[in-house]
């Protein structure tokens, strides 16, 4: 006599949801604090914090909706999201970190985006 297997649907509780988007406040907290380490933010930081707050809201979506539309939610499904979505955090906050006009990196900058590239991609 075999037992039936039985998958069980990946949902994201409301606790799991609060906990994803807690983790990825984080971030941006850490990115704040580490900007704010020499005492003034500059207008550079700031692009970069206004960006790491909007992709990391992105990225909540995404994992939201991956789980709301999908009733299994494999590892390798959620590491493409993830994966996928580094790359374009690092890109917005590039593009946040260049000054409007000249399109240059000031030195804040390129340390802050140093500090997240390292974070991001685990190294």
């Amino acid at each position: 006599m075999t037992e039936e297997i039985i998958p069980q649907e990946d949902i994201l509780t409301p606790k799991e949801e609060t906990e994803l988007r807690s983790s990825l406040d984080g971030m941006v907290a850490a990115v704040k604090s580490y900007c704010e380490q020499k005492g003034k933010i500059t207008a550079s930081e700031k692009r970069i914090i206004g960006a790491m707050k909007e992709t990391s809201e992105g990225l909540a979506e995404e994992i939201i909706k991956l789980y709301k539309t999908n009733t299994q939610v494999d590892d390798m499904t959620l590491l493409e999201v993830v994966d996928k979505n580094r790359e374009k955090i690092l890109n917005d906050l590039l593009n946040a970190a260049l000054t409007p006009k000249k399109k240059m990196l000031s030195e804040e900058a390129k340390e802050v985006l140093a500090m997240v590239s390292k974070e991001l991609l685990g190294a």
